[in-house]
C-alpha cells in the first residue's frame, strides 16, 4: 500500500465521462434554471430596442461615390441653378373712366396782348458841379448874390470910407451905385485885372455887372477900407 503524499506517489489516473453520462453544460442545457431564462429574455429584447432605436435614429442615405480628398460628402447633390430670365415686359391698358357724363369742353382763356413796351424815362442830365465859394481874403468884403439887388438901396447917415474894386475876370465889368431908390448910376468900367479905389458911405451898396448888364456880384460898404474882389 502506498502513501499518497509522498513526493513519488503516482496520482490516480483522471476519472473519464461516461457515455450516455452528461456534462456540466449539457446538464445546464437539458435543465435551464428560472434566473437563467430570465437573463437570457432581457438580453434579448435590449438587443432588439437596440436595433429598433438605431434603424429610427440614423438616417438612410443613398449610396454615394467615395469622397474626394479635401471635399466633404454631400446629402444630396446640389441643385443646378436656373439662368436669370429677363422680365417679361408687362402692358395694361389706360385706366377708363366709370362716368357715364360726358365731359363738356373746358373754355380757353382769350390769348392777353403782348405788353407794349413802356418808354424808359429820360435820364436826368448830369448837373453841373456847383462852384465852390470863394474865399475870402483878410481885408476883403463879403459878395453877396446879385439877387439880393432888388432889396438893396442907399440910405443916409454913415460915416465915410472907401472901397477898392479889384476884377479879376478875363472880361470887363461894370460899377454901379444903388441910389436911395435903388436904381443903378454908373460909375466906372473896369476891363479884366484892373481895379481902382472908390469914396463912399456906409449904407451905400454897390452892384457889378458884366457888359450886358446882368448882375454879377453885390456889395456893402464897411466902417474901414476893404477891397471888393470880383470873381
Amino acid at each position: 500500500m502506498t502513501d499518497s503524499s509522498h513526493p513519488l506517489a503516482i496520482p490516480p489516473p483522471p476519472r473519464h465521462a461516461r457515455p450516455g453520462e452528461p456534462t456540466g453544460g449539457e446538464a445546464w442545457l437539458r435543465d435551464p434554471s428560472p434566473t437563467a431564462l430570465a437573463a437570457i429574455a432581457v438580453g434579448l429584447v435590449v438587443v432588439v430596442l437596440a436595433s429598433i432605436v438605431s434603424a429610427f435614429a440614423t438616417p438612410r442615405r443613398p449610396d454615394l461615390p467615395p469622397p474626394i480628398e479635401g471635399q466633404a460628402i454631400l446629402a444630396s447633390p446640389p441643385l443646378p441653378t436656373r439662368a436669370a430670365e429677363p422680365p417679361e415686359a408687362s402692358w395694361s391698358p389706360p385706366p377708363v373712366s366709370l362716368s357715364s357724363r360726358s365731359v363738356l369742353p373746358t373754355r380757353t382763356a382769350p390769348p392777353t396782348r403782348a405788353a407794349t413796351p413802356t418808354r424808359q424815362p429820360a435820364s436826368p442830365k448830369p448837373s453841373r458841379p456847383r462852384s465852390k465859394p470863394p474865399v475870402i481874403g483878410p481885408g476883403e468884403l463879403s459878395p453877396l448874390p446879385p439877387s439880393r439887388e432888388r432889396t438893396l438901396r442907399s440910405h443916409g447917415g454913415g460915416p465915410e470910407t472907401f472901397i477898392d474894386f479889384v476884377n479879376t475876370r478875363r472880361a470887363p465889368v461894370t460899377v454901379y451905385w444903388l441910389n436911395y431908390e435903388g436904381r443903378r448910376q454908373r460909375y466906372a468900367l473896369l476891363t479884366p485885372g484892373q481895379s481902382y479905389r472908390q469914396q463912399t458911405y456906409v449904407g451905400h451898396p454897390w452892384v457889378v455887372t458884366d457888359e450886358r448888364g446882368g448882375g454879377l456880384v453885390c456889395f456893402e460898404p464897411a466902417r474901414r477900407t476893404s477891397r471888393a474882389v470880383i470873381r
